[in-house]
């Protein structure tokens, strides 16, 4: 590392012990993409390597320890993403993004423990993912936290809804439950949000159906352009949360719904089209597209720092 510091553009560091004796000595003037993985690194370490890399632009940590809180103060990075498999006292617990004026795209790619999260200054993010409602876990305490301003968001819930932001327009979601509910005060919170990502793991017959926001019927303030709905099976909870989108977002342009292939006829697809009413759409443009493929990137598709360096990361 350091006889390849002044030139290297993409590094990978992982499996090893970074002592602080010899983070202390690294800079990296011309990295732009860092990947840290299975890294041993205190916190103090840590901020002072990311310090080292004044171009940098992405930044992967997976599966990390040695440090508990990891403060963001980059001027040039656009793509930060946090990943962990492994629970105990020494991993990320906070994350502060204090002062990232460049900083577009925001993943938590692992869900299943509490990771809190604080954005104080991003004035440019545009894509956050994946927001979860806890599928993996069984304590309230394990979902983690995002934090703009005074509007905290436990999980998928938001608790308090005081600051909207404005620049988010990428969402990806996993749900155990699917609930009009969530994604509607969700989209209250990102009112400018065009597209959304949504996978459910619960295949049960009940929906959430969005009695609180009855008065939504027709709202022009749905700005979605683009939903991918991961693991769509046609059944009661599926067609209501669909259909809703169906019937009320005026500005949608492609509804991309990933089916089974034992489902793939024309049986099915004849059905789901009348039952998903595509006939009374709100949207006269839009194009409802079935499909056996993956459409979204789920969780474990961040295999390398490069795989941030993308515009939109859930595509």
């Amino acid at each position: 590392m350091f006889r390849f510091s002044a030139t290297l553009c993409v590094a990978t560091i992982g499996n090893c012990n970074l002592p602080d004796s010899t983070v202390q000595g690294l800079h990296f003037p011309l990295l732009k993409q860092l990947g840290l993985e299975l890294v041993s690194i205190s916190e103090c370490s840590l901020h002072s390597l990311i310090a080292s890399c004044p171009a940098l632009e992405c930044l992967l940590i997976s599966h990390g320890f040695g440090f508990r809180c990891l403060r963001i103060n980059s001027l040039t990075l656009r793509s930060f993403a946090v990943k962990n498999y492994r629970k105990g006292n020494d991993q990320l617990k906070e994350l502060i993004v204090e002062n990232a004026p460049c900083l577009q795209r925001l993943l938590h790619v692992d869900f299943d423990y509490g990771l809190h999260i604080s954005v104080v200054s991003a004035p440019k993010l545009e894509s956050i993912g994946c927001l979860s409602d806890g599928f993996y876990i069984s304590k309230e305490d394990d979902l983690s936290r995002l934090v703009f301003g005074s509007t905290v968001i436990q999980g998928l819930r938001v608790d308090r809804l005081t600051t909207v932001v404005h620049t988010v327009k990428n969402l990806a979601v996993n749900m155990k439950l699917l609930s009009l509910d969530t994604v509607i005060e969700l989209m209250r919170c990102f009112p400018c949000l065009e597209k959304m990502y949504i996978e459910s793991e619960s295949k049960k017959e009940k929906s959430v159906r969005g009695r609180r926001h009855r008065n939504l019927t027709k709202c022009p303030n749905i700005r979605l352009k683009t939903i991918v709905f991961e693991c769509y099976e046609g059944i009661k909870s599926d067609i209501e949360f669909a259909s809703f989108f169906v019937l009320n977002a005026t500005v949608l342009e492609l509804m991309t719904l990933q089916i089974g292939a034992r489902d793939y006829n024309e049986k099915f697809l004849a059905e789901q089209r009348r039952k998903l009413q595509l006939e009374n759409k709100a949207s006269r443009g839009a194009r409802f597209h079935f499909t056996t493929d993956r459409c979204a990137r789920g969780v474990w598709d961040v295999h390398h720092v490069r795989d941030l360096d993308l515009t939109d990361p859930f595509v």
